[in-house]
């Protein structure tokens, strides 16, 4: 049974991420919540994401009149929660002002992004009252509670759907996915397949060339300008019969394409072999690759999806990880 949130006020931060933020915005408001939503970035940009990133303590200094403008906007309520997901531009400033402001509110922070690329979210941590992340080894490495994503309702299989691509994949053309995903296109050699590799803008295209060698070979006609809508991805999931997915390398948590695919009841070919510790994992379905030398077992492809265990399936249903997330708040 779920949690009640009736009354309950959630001062909630979180990244734009494919819609991502507005369902669990959702489920919290469905559980009886009353939510006020800040953006957890002061710049929507590609080219400010980027710069975020390089330069988070150059950042930070607008970041925090950012935020104070935000509660200024909410007019200064309280709230009996601070619920924050990565919180990449939230310094410690910022914190330690809203721990006096909200003196008798629980701090929850879920991280689905790996230290390794938020590193100045290391030092927050001593802010919250509850700490999960998406990456056992940081999990681990950092005393805090593992917690693996979910999949929203929109991937759940509603009617069986012929598929119409062998293969597909959607997502972000960063680090070595161009190579990996060349490289799988050559073994597999599907007139039926599915590829949208997308980057922010033409410009980041010309610079990967030059500082990237896994764009070394790319041309600019094989990738997409224009960010892809969550419904599409959906809809390219349930026409797909195996769904490709290249986690950065630099992390060992699962991507939410991991998820989705596990959702829609798909098989997936996956670069990250850390899924063999999950308990849905069945080599039936998943089919894990070396990034370097992919290889896939032509019946891999051949044979049917296995079904998931239901009690499993509803854990990483989005109402599963809000009820792990929010296990341990005061109510």
């Amino acid at each position: 049974m779920h949690k009640s949130l009736l009354g309950k006020k959630f001062l909630y931060v979180a990244p734009r991420f494919f819609g991502y933020e507005n369902e669990i915005e959702l489920e919290l408001i469905r559980r009886g919540a009353d939510v006020d939503f800040i953006l957890d970035r002061p710049f929507d940009t590609p080219l400010m994401k980027g710069l975020t990133k390089l330069f988070p303590k150059f950042i930070t200094r607008f970041a925090d009149r950012y935020y104070r403008r935000e509660l200024l906007r909410l007019g200064n309520k309280t709230y009996d929660y601070v619920f924050v997901i990565n919180g990449q531009t939230l310094s410690g400033k910022s914190l330690e002002h809203w721990r006096k402001c909200f003196d008798s509110a629980e701090f929850v922070i879920y991280m689905w992004d790996s230290f390794g690329n938020r590193k100045n979210s290391i030092a927050n941590l001593k802010y919250f009252d509850h700490c999960f992340s998406f990456d056992k080894s940081d999990a681990h490495r950092y005393k805090i509670r593992f917690r693996p994503l979910f999949f929203s309702e929109g991937f759940e299989v509603r009617e069986k759907i012929s598929h119409v691509y062998d293969i597909s994949f959607v997502g972000t053309a960063h680090t070595d996915r161009y190579s990996v995903i060349s490289a799988v296109k050559e073994i597999i050699e599907s007139n039926n397949s599915y590829w949208y590799l997308f980057l922010q803008a033409k410009w980041v295209f010309w610079l990967y060339k030059l500082i990237n060698p896994h764009f070394k070979y790319a041309n600019l006609s094989e990738f997409k300008f224009d960010s892809i809508t969550k419904s599409q991805v959906q809809d390219v999931f349930f026409k797909s019969k195996v769904v490709l997915d290249v986690e950065h390398p630099g992390q060992t948590g699962l991507t939410m394409r991991t998820l989705e695919a596990l959702g829609a009841k798909k098989k997936i070919i996956t670069t990250n072999s850390a899924v063999m510790d999950y308990d849905f994992f069945n080599a039936d379905n998943i089919c894990i690759i070396d990034r370097a030398s992919p290889v896939v077992p032509s019946s891999f492809l051949t044979s049917p999806y296995v079904e998931v265990n239901s009690e499993i399936y509803q854990q990483y249903r989005l109402s599963g990880w809000m009820d792990e997330v929010l296990s341990d708040i005061k109510l």
